[in-house]
């Protein structure tokens, strides 16, 4: 790739993952365009045509309409970014939510995985993890993984994906324990068939208050 068109590619990625993490939309071409300081859109099309082709970025429906741009997971991965999948709680168990519009900035250490596994983000709900250091409005990096070894922090669903929590894991013949951080709150004993272990978390993000 011409350095001048993958300079101009890499804005239009963090452009459209700035645009994705504020709630507002899928931009049009020609948006995408002004924001990298383009004046003409045949030459966005372009550039968007080609990080379509290379997997950056897809267009919503079958018309594949003009308002429809956004990244996709290598995209995200590419302007340095990860979204936001859901909620998860630090507590008895929230029921299962995807959100899928805000992202966040982490360094590039946090988003690659040498086993090539897929990382996510989760927020906190509840303080049942405190003692891990993991509060109410923090951001886990996950990576998924369905059979970590015990005493891993994990996220795992309940009961067929009815909910979904975070705790520290343990196997007890066919039960599986998961334990909380707080004192105020009691372990979580059901048969491993009601437990889904989703994956491990790795660290803990611990945004400003405003972000919460």
């Amino acid at each position: 790739m011409v350095p001048e068109n993958r300079k101009v590619r890499m804005e239009m990625l963090r452009y459209l993952a700035r645009m994705a993490s504020r709630g507002e939309g899928p931009p049009s071409v020609r948006e995408v365009g002004e924001a990298v300081g383009l004046r003409s859109s045949q030459t966005a099309y372009k550039h968007l045509k080609k990080l379509e082709e290379e997997g950056y970025v897809e267009r919503e429906g079958a018309r594949r309409r003009a308002r429809g741009i956004r990244l996709t997971r290598k995209g995200w991965e590419a302007a340095g970014e990860m979204p936001l999948m859901g909620r998860i709680a630090a507590g008895r168990g929230l029921e299962a939510v995807a959100l899928g519009d805000e992202a966040y900035s982490l360094a590039a250490e946090l988003l690659g995985s040498r086993s090539g596994r897929r990382r996510y983000l989760l927020r906190v709900v509840g303080q049942s993890m405190i003692g891990a250091h993991i509060a109410d409005g923090d951001l886990l990096v996950v990576e998924e993984d369905e059979d970590p070894p015990d005493g891993e922090v994990v996220v795992a669903l309940l009961r067929g994906g009815e909910e979904v929590t975070v705790k520290r894991l343990y196997r007890e013949g066919e039960m599986v324990r998961l334990e909380p951080e707080n004192g105020d709150h009691e372990d979580i004993v059901l048969l491993a068939e009601d437990v889904k272990i989703q994956g491990r978390v790795l660290y803990v993000v611990h945004p400003p208050r405003g972000r919460r």
